[in-house]
């Protein structure tokens, strides 16, 4: 039987030590959007330009005429506030979703190092084939070791999911969620996701926005899954030992 060795002590040290990791960027990234929306209100923050164009009256006679414009950061337009007032969303939205996906990489990597050791532990690698690294960890957790009352953090990894490949966007979700008729696996998990993330929320367009609050409820929700998964374990690879150790007393000739 495997041992509880210095590699996977390491890897799980590691995997808890890097919740102080994800709470600096969070802190960070809260930092960093106070001060793009303070300078945004600053004197010049917005700039104001003109360009030439042309109108035609109603007998096609065209007249020159010069149109302004604004601009801050990325965002273009022809009024001052809502130009303003994109430029504080988008770098908010963006500060945020930023951190959120180096958390939740740097959670992901840090839980594949641990699972050749749970593995080779509980001989499970023939039942986890097609899942993910987080997904294979807490299939070993709930029908392996038989812990059932750690909640996963699949919602993360939906919220992961809806970031990085649909550029923040819940495809569906106001239709799915305003449907009568049966939901669908992958819709209920999408629902599932959005209703237990504390700090998000989800426009008319399916937008889901980020709130101020969101990543420190991440950085909870892994340090949460960090330390239960190390007590599981680490009590699992006790009480083999004590079945092993408990079955060779009774072979041992007196």
């Amino acid at each position: 039987m495997a041992d509880l060795n210095f590699a996977f002590s390491l890897n799980i040290f590691a995997l808890t030590q890097s919740i102080s990791v994800m709470k600096m960027l969070a802190e960070q990234a809260e930092k960093n959007v106070l001060r793009a929306v303070k300078e945004a209100d600053e004197p010049g923050a917005v700039t104001e330009e003109e360009f030439e164009d042309e109108v035609c009256d109603q007998y096609g006679e065209s007249y020159p005429y010069t149109k302004k414009y604004y601009s801050c950061g990325s965002s273009v337009g022809y009024d001052f506030d809502e130009v303003k007032a994109e430029y504080k969303f988008l770098i908010t939205q963006l500060a945020r979703r930023a951190a959120f996906l180096t958390m939740f990489g740097l959670f992901e990597h840090r839980i594949s190092n641990c699972l050749g050791f749970m593995i080779e532990l509980t001989k499970s690698e023939q039942e986890l084939k097609g899942m993910g690294a987080i997904e294979k960890a807490h299939s070993i957790l709930k029908k392996t070791i038989g812990v059932k009352n750690i909640p996963d953090v699949d919602h993360l990894t939906v919220i992961r999911n809806i970031m990085i490949h649909n550029d923040g966007t819940a495809l569906d979700y106001n239709k799915i969620l305003s449907r009568k008729d049966r939901r669908t696996p992958s819709e209920k998990r999408l629902l599932r996701a959005i209703d237990r993330g504390a700090g998000l929320q989800v426009n008319q367009f399916d937008g889901v926005i980020i709130d101020g609050t969101f990543l420190m409820y991440a950085v909870s929700e892994f340090n949460r899954y960090a330390t239960s998964l190390d007590a599981a374990i680490q009590t699992y690879h006790r009480e083999r030992l004590g079945r092993v150790t408990e079955t060779l007393s009774r072979q041992t000739p007196i």
